[in-house]
């Protein structure tokens, strides 16, 4: 991936800023790229494992398309889906080798056109639907038989998060959320590991692991942000920590959650 050329657009700028601060000059925001490293890296990771070269690989909400480009330079066929198209010129922009197709618009029966993929991509978009259980049977749909399924989401029950589950939150707020991530930044602390768990096996979807990530010294909260200054200033390095936590300690300590999720691979398995 390279950074893109700066511009006078508004949106563009603001992607590039984000851009340079995670990726390019630590310096800048040492909380915020050690933070995000440690998801890119813990993302990738699962990803390389469920799709090698050749491997089709959708990536829905995917932002500026770090997770896909990064699986397209290593020989996946990759197709990113966001909202904004902002965010995809700027994808589009980022992209030095691979196969990638670029999609704007909202999921659904016919974007992108294709229903064979092995995986499926989504972070960071379930807290933002008002039909989850339908979200999630769309995103199902977009597989291939006994294709993988790699979604997260905040952790509702993440020790700086005191708002109501989904399954505790009026139906008023649900419905307020914004589809697919249009709004980009409101995470809200929805579901709990079991809430999630349970509606993607609602729809029929076999857990095949679960796992909480980003604690709170990583994320760079409060007074742990002079933590990062001081260990960039002394070392010229960002933090570098382990991003996932045993669930013991995650579920309180931990920020986000992940679930890979498989979809049946015989008819009689999704009957």
């Amino acid at each position: 991936m390279k950074l893109p050329e700066a511009t006078d657009d508004p949106a563009w700028s603001r992607l590039r800023a984000h851009d340079i601060e995670e990726l390019w000059d630590h310096s800048l925001s040492p909380h915020i790229a050690a933070s995000y490293r440690a998801r890119v890296e813990l993302m990738s990771n699962i990803i390389q494992k469920l799709a090698g070269p050749g491997a089709r690989l959708l990536d829905v909400g995917c932002a500026q398309g770090t997770l896909g480009l990064m699986a397209a330079e290593r020989g996946v066929r990759v197709t990113l889906l966001d909202i904004r198209p902002e965010n995809i010129a700027y994808a589009r922009s980022r992209l030095e080798r691979g196969q990638v197709d670029f999609h704007v618009g909202l999921l659904s029966e016919s974007c992108p056109p294709a229903n064979d993929y092995d995986v499926v991509v989504c972070t960071e978009v379930l807290e933002h639907v008002p039909a989850p259980s339908q979200f999630l049977a769309s995103l199902t749909a977009k597989l291939r038989p006994g294709g993988a399924l790699v979604l997260t989401t905040p952790n509702a029950e993440y020790v700086l998060a005191g708002l109501p589950t989904f399954g505790r939150a009026a139906q008023a707020v649900i419905d307020a959320a914004e589809p697919n991530s249009m709004d980009g930044d409101a995470h809200r602390y929805l579901y709990t590991r079991e809430e999630l768990i349970a509606l993607a096996r609602g729809v029929g979807l076999k857990l095949e692991q679960h796992g909480f990530f980003l604690p709170a010294w990583l994320e760079g909260h409060l007074k742990t942000r002079l933590f990062h200054r001081l260990h960039y200033r002394v070392r010229k390095n960002i933090v570098s920590l382990p991003a996932e936590l045993p669930s013991a300690l995650g579920r309180r300590l931990c920020s986000s959650q992940y679930v890979v999720l498989r979809a049946p691979a015989t008819a009689a398995e999704r009957s």
